[in-house]
């Protein structure tokens, strides 16, 4: 009992204060009474553990997070070879089809050679009958 009666004097003489000087921050003057100081030393030796803790959590979480973007890019490089390798295949093949076009328009200019010799042949033999 006596430990509240001392709280309420010490928070009356702040109220004084505060009254008197109103720049004074009440919550800042609040926390140094000295009936209050021990219980804020407590909540400090209490609220110390917890912050400590929830700056590892906070770095864990912080290297979980940088493991995960790594393991991101490399999925995305990895993904980036396999459609390059694609687009590797995709121009090879066409250079194969580009050759076997080419080919196959020399042998199709072989043979309209060919058949336009013949052609003439046979329009000179044409010729020879008409006239004999």
């Amino acid at each position: 009992m006596a430990s509240l009666q001392e709280n309420v004097k010490d928070v009356c003489k702040l109220a004084d204060r505060v009254i008197a000087n109103p720049s004074i921050n009440p919550y800042v003057k609040f926390i140094e009474l000295p009936s209050v100081k021990p219980h804020v030393d407590g909540a400090a030796f209490i609220l110390g553990p917890l912050l400590g803790g929830g700056l590892i959590a906070w770095l864990i979480k912080k290297v979980i997070g940088q493991k995960k973007e790594i393991i991101s890019l490399q999925e995305k490089e990895r993904m980036l070879r396999e459609v390059i390798r694609k687009q590797q295949a995709v121009i090879r093949r066409l250079k194969e089809e580009r050759e076997e076009n080419r080919r196959l328009h020399m042998q199709n200019q072989e043979k309209i050679k060919n058949l336009e010799e013949m052609l003439q042949m046979l329009e000179e033999c044409i010729k020879k009958l008409k006239a004999a």
